[in-house]
């Protein structure tokens, strides 16, 4: 479900490549998204290429070979070996429909530019959907990132046909040149941590989420790894010192109840568990995305925890205990029933 993107022949040297790739393989990260036609690269761009996939081989990780119709003529494909060859730009429906035969590789299409017509024409010119998968654009230039309503549209033809698809997300840490402002498929996701991006392209529909950039930090890929289907993580600032059982409570997996209030996500799980009385303490006016906690003066309400997606006048019978305002992308997409887990500022 997870990957990285290298690049052979820019910013980073093959050492540098490899030791990235042995971190994101501690990190149990399986999947390589590699472009063999880059115009930028180097003069060693060939040779740092087979080095770099023989080490991803060498590492067992699944790896997507992108490739352009100029660059897959010019290049010896038996050279390298890969699991899916995805088709950039220039292939027609026919050669699509033509290398979808082929039983060594899968082939990866454009999600991006794809269209229904391609789809229905590759199949009837004997294209074969059991060997397809698909991922989208990356997008180097500013504001020419895509839409959430183009990207939900293009991945529900997608999944019509039963094709699972890959999107990228940005690193905030070494940006790829050229252009250095971050390779995102969405244009919002632009200057968002890989967690909360990543993750709101897995409740978009998207099966692969790959870091698109040279090189995220140890702390981008470590929490980057931690991105799963089952518990949405949600990084929180800690407001003021909060108690104990506080700490305790934040720290639980939670469960967004079945009948949550129409502006709150509210968990299911706090108030059951909480053991110890709760003080009443910052009670200051309820900020959207704030994370709150009923105090003892709320009797048998004390320890239920909210998250708020709406303002709320101060209140002494309820704590503000945080802020997960830099997770309102996906919060807004949390349903009922949904399990969700916090992520303290700091917390290894």
């Amino acid at each position: 479900m997870l990957g990285i993107s290298v690049y052979a022949g820019l910013d980073l040297s093959l050492e540098e490549n490899i030791n990235y790739l042995e971190e994101a393989k501690k990190l149990g990260i399986k999947n390589i998204f590699l472009s063999l036609h880059i115009p930028e690269v180097n003069n060693n761009f060939l040779k740092e290429a087979k080095e770099l996939i023989s080490a991803i081989n060498r590492l067992d990780f699944n790896l997507t070979a992108d490739i352009s119709k100029k660059y897959y003529n010019n290049l010896d494909l038996s050279e390298f070996k890969f699991d899916a060859l995805r088709l950039d730009f220039g292939f027609n429906n026919q050669e699509i429909a033509e290398l979808s035969q082929n039983s060594d590789y899968r082939i990866n299409l454009n999600a991006s530019t794809l269209t229904d017509s391609d789809l229905k024409t590759i199949i009837s010119q004997g294209g074969n959907p059991e060997n397809f998968e698909a991922c989208h654009n990356f997008y180097p230039r500013k504001e020419t990132g895509l839409s959430e309503e183009l990207i939900l549209k293009k991945n529900n033809l997608l999944k019509k046909y039963d094709i699972k698809v890959g999107a990228f997300v940005a690193s905030n840490h070494k940006k790829r040149p050229p252009i250095k402002a971050g390779l995102p498929t969405l244009e919002k996701h632009r200057f968002l941590t890989p967690l909360i991006a990543g993750q709101d392209l897995l409740k978009l529909g998207i099966d692969k989420i790959y870091i698109g950039d040279s090189r995220a930090s140890k702390e981008e890929l470590k929490n980057f790894s931690s991105i799963n289907s089952e518990v949405t993580i949600i990084p929180l600032d800690i407001i003021g010192s909060l108690s104990k059982e506080e700490m305790r409570l934040l720290n639980l997996e939670h469960k967004n109840r079945q009948d949550p209030g129409e502006y709150i996500i509210r968990s299911e799980t706090a108030r059951k568990n909480k053991k110890e009385k709760i003080k009443a303490h910052n009670n200051i006016k309820r900020f959207k995305y704030a994370v709150t906690i009923d105090n003892y003066l709320y009797q048998r309400y004390e320890g239920d925890l909210q998250i708020l997606k709406k303002e709320y006048p101060a209140d002494k019978k309820i704590n503000v205990v945080a802020d997960a305002g830099k997770a309102a992308l996906i919060i807004e997409k949390i349903k009922e029933g949904d399990k969700f887990k916090f992520k303290l500022k700091g917390e290894e």
